[in-house]
Parts: C-alpha cells; sequence; structure tokens
C-alpha cells in the first residue's frame, strides 16, 4: 500500500513538473486556450442569417471597422418616429453575442413599443476597452443623424444593458455626453460594478435617470450600496427593483438562445418560475423607458 502511494505522488509529482516546464516554454498557453474556449462559447450563440428574427445591420464607421447590430421595429409600426432602446448584451466582457438576444428582443420591441438596436459589440479578447465603448457611441451617434430614415426620434433613445454589456453603456453614455449628445434614460440588469462606475458618477457624467435592476443572488450584489450612494450624492435619478427570487441570468436565459444550448440548460436561472419572474420585469420596464421619454 506504501508502495502504490509512493508510486502515485511520484506520478502526480511528474505531472506537475511536466506542467511548470511546459508553461516557463509557453507563457501564453493558458491564455490561448481560455481565448479558443471563449470564442468557441460565443460562436455558439450566433445564428445564421436564416434563423434571425431581426434585421442584420453594419454600422459604418469612420477609419474603424463597422459596429454589428440587430435592428427590431414594432409590429404595429406606422407613421411616427419610435423611441430607440440600445441594448447590449452581458458575457463577462468576452463571452455572449448580439443573437443570443434576438428572440428577446423580438419579443420586447413590442412590449416597449420601441426600435430596439442589440449592438454586438467586439469582445475584450479583440479590442481592449474603451474600444467597445468607442463602438456603441458610435452607433447611438449614426442612428441619430439617420433617425428619419429608420422612423427614429433621437430625443428619445435610451440605453439597456445586461451585466458586461450594462457596464460599457455606461461609459458609452458618458463619451456620447462629451460629444453634446445625452441619452434619455438607462436600465441595468445586474451590472459590472468597479471604480470606473463611481468615478464617473462622482464626475457627474453618469447617465440619468437611471433603473437598477438586481436578482437576489447578484455576483455585484455587495457593491451596489456604494455605487447606489455615490449615484444619489451626484442627483443622479435612480430607481431601483429588486426581484428577490431571481438568480441572476433570469431575464437572458429563459429565451431559446440560452436555454436550448447545453451551456446554460443546467442553469438554475432556466425554470417556469424564472422565466414569469422575466415576463414580468419586462412589462414592468416598459413604464421606465415611457418615463425616460417623458423625462425628456
Amino acid at each position: 500500500m506504501g508502495n502504490l502511494f509512493i508510486n502515485i505522488l511520484g506520478i502526480f509529482l511528474l505531472l506537475v513538473l511536466i506542467g511548470f516546464v511546459y508553461l516557463k516554454l509557453h507563457p501564453h498557453a493558458f491564455d490561448q486556450k481560455l481565448t479558443e474556449q471563449v470564442r468557441k462559447s460565443r460562436a455558439a450563440l450566433a445564428k445564421p442569417d436564416s434563423e434571425l428574427l431581426g434585421r442584420r445591420m453594419l454600422v459604418p464607421r469612420e477609419n474603424e471597422n463597422g459596429v454589428k447590430v440587430n435592428l427590431y421595429t414594432p409590429s404595429n409600426a406606422v407613421s411616427g418616429a419610435f423611441p430607440v432602446v440600445f441594448v447590449a448584451h452581458g458575457g463577462q466582457f468576452m463571452d455572449g453575442d448580439a443573437d443570443a438576444l434576438d428572440s428577446f428582443c423580438d419579443r420586447v420591441k413590442d412590449i416597449w413599443d420601441s426600435i430596439i438596436v442589440s449592438i454586438n459589440y467586439t469582445k475584450l479578447d479583440e479590442k481592449q476597452i474603451p474600444y467597445p465603448q468607442e463602438e456603441i457611441r458610435d452607433t447611438v451617434l449614426y442612428f441619430a443623424v439617420h433617425a428619419s430614415e429608420f422612423n427614429m426620434d433621437p430625443h428619445r433613445f435610451s440605453f439597456f444593458g445586461f451585466s458586461a454589456g450594462a457596464y460599457l453603456e455606461v461609459g458609452a453614455a458618458a463619451f456620447l455626453k462629451e460629444k453634446g449628445f445625452t441619452m434619455s434614460g438607462m436600465v441595468s440588469v445586474h451590472p459590472f460594478v468597479d471604480d470606473t462606475m463611481i468615478r464617473l458618477a462622482d464626475a457627474g457624467a453618469h447617465v440619468s435617470p437611471f433603473t437598477l435592476v438586481s436578482a437576489g443572488n447578484d455576483a455585484m450584489k455587495d457593491r451596489y450600496p456604494v455605487y447606489i450612494e455615490h449615484l444619489k450624492n451626484a442627483g443622479v435619478d435612480l430607481n431601483e427593483k429588486e426581484y428577490p427570487d431571481a438568480l441572476q441570468g433570469f431575464m437572458e436565459y429563459n429565451n431559446p438562445e440560452y436555454a436550448q444550448n447545453p451551456v446554460y440548460q443546467k442553469s438554475n436561472a432556466v425554470s417556469e418560475e424564472q422565466n414569469d419572474i422575466a415576463r414580468a420585469c419586462e412589462i414592468w420596464l416598459s413604464g421606465e423607458f415611457e418615463r425616460f421619454s417623458k423625462e425628456k
């Protein structure tokens, strides 16, 4: 028994040594492997054009690559200009795809009676911050200039973001202010929060009015009180909405694109109960976007 243990320990130490030497010789091997896995994961969420419910567009940019977006127009579209909600998906800055919110955007366009522009911003393994914020900023400015062509009302442009997407949109709103364009408001669902968000609030550059939607187990929940305190001190028109029984991802994952993906099928956030909470939240948010339009 003792010899068996020694042999197993020897094999284990040998494997550790081999791994150590390999990483010494190939210092970026782990990063490359992780990047490959993330890119494979987000590629699985992308849809072929034939299956997309929205309309694909490439928003042109001067001296930069265009921004990929999906466009959704309300079913009851008539004459007149619609408010617009610019959506940014989550995914920890590297994962996710605008196509994963295809069913979500196609549904809420009618619930919110708004044109939806879902932005497929560049992920951080390809371009670092502030590149994705600049993409979001330029997308908003493009549609503001071409609003009449798309039956949009540039005075009623709002942001809606999940997690990392929410974080990027707050930065984009600050960039837009520098350009003299102010968003009507923003909804953030379990946003990523760091010191940058605090500094933007303190500098008076945070988007307002602002609605924070959270679930009972949000990963950033411990950071929200400080964030909220700074928002209030900065005079941001803040509305908080917590769903204690909701699990992080409840609004995103209860859509076919996520629920049918093996990676997300096992999530506790995918259930009939969580789906009911998500649908109720979508209806409640229609009032928030209407409020943004009126306050503008």
